[in-house]
């Protein structure tokens, strides 16, 4: 939305939020592995919460009061409406595909060339 409305998407704090989704995802994809593995260590969820909660302080505190101060009513209204919709668990948004959408891992290096190590 910010970018579709020519926000500054250039901004630290936007900078900032979109790393930490990454890295969020990130340490979530290897929590997801640990359990798996029934081996989920402390450390990997004391980085995922101490990152998780940095990025709600973030948001609430620079990046929500900048997207409030720079998209027009009629963005923010969307944002709301979509954000009305949202429900817990998987991504139930039109925009998402409901079949064939995965949380699986991604795959390693090499197997998007049908490779691996040969």
């Amino acid at each position: 939305m910010l970018a579709r409305y020519g926000g500054d998407l250039d901004e630290r704090s936007i900078l900032q939020m979109l790393t930490q989704h990454a890295l969020i995802r990130s340490l979530a994809m290897q929590l997801s592995d640990e359990l798996e593995q029934d081996e989920v260590r402390e450390d990997t969820l004391r980085s995922f919460g101490e990152q998780l909660e940095a990025h709600i302080r973030l948001e609430e505190r620079e990046v929500f009061p900048l997207i409030e101060e720079t998209l027009p009513e009629l963005a923010l209204q969307e944002v709301a409406s979509r954000l009305e919709v949202f429900e817990p668990g998987p991504p139930n948004e039109p925009w998402v595909p409901a079949e064939g959408f995965s949380f699986d891992p991604w795959p390693g290096p090499g197997d998007s060339e049908g490779g691996g190590s040969d």
